[in-house]
């Protein structure tokens, strides 16, 4: 299996903070590491994130499960958010997918921020193999909930 790129430089002291946020929140969850996702950006309002399908995250049919390509884009909008170091929990989330995600594909979750009412943000992400075409399209809603995302950091 190829090796995915390293975490981009950041541009910004902003974005080293946000950054250095994600990887925290990614050392600290278990699915984040069992999925093998490696952050490609983490700055304000938007991430993007990456894996490969392994055979292991497969389903009947030998392609990515659908549940796998899914919590990729959870995963992707929900650090996202909380990047900005206030905690904030998916409320809600639809996908829609468009193509199956083929076997030792490497996958990656496009999120962004579009828009913000009081303690909802709304977040598109598009999963794509390899930053092509994409295979799945996500519409998620957060609710922050205030707090520091993780209490000693």
């Amino acid at each position: 299996m190829a090796e995915l790129p390293a975490t981009p430089d950041p541009a910004s002291p902003a974005q080293t903070a946000e950054l250095r946020l994600v990887e925290q929140m990614a050392k600290r969850n278990p699915v984040f590491r069992h999925l093998g996702i490696v952050v490609e950006v983490a700055e304000p309002g938007h991430t993007r994130f990456a894996m490969h399908v392994r055979p292991d995250l497969t389903n009947t049919f030998g392609v990515g499960h659908g549940g796998i390509i899914f919590t990729l884009a959870d995963m992707a909008f929900g650090f996202a958010c909380n990047s900005s170091g206030e905690r904030a929990m998916t409320a809600s989330a639809a996908i829609d997918y468009l193509a199956p995600a083929p076997l030792e594909a490497r996958l990656v979750a496009d999120a962004r921020e579009v828009a913000r009412q009081g303690r909802n943000v709304f977040y598109d992400v598009v999963i794509s193999v390899d930053g092509g075409d994409p295979i799945a399209i996500v519409r998620g809603r957060m609710k922050v909930l205030g707090g520091k995302v993780i209490a000693d950091a």
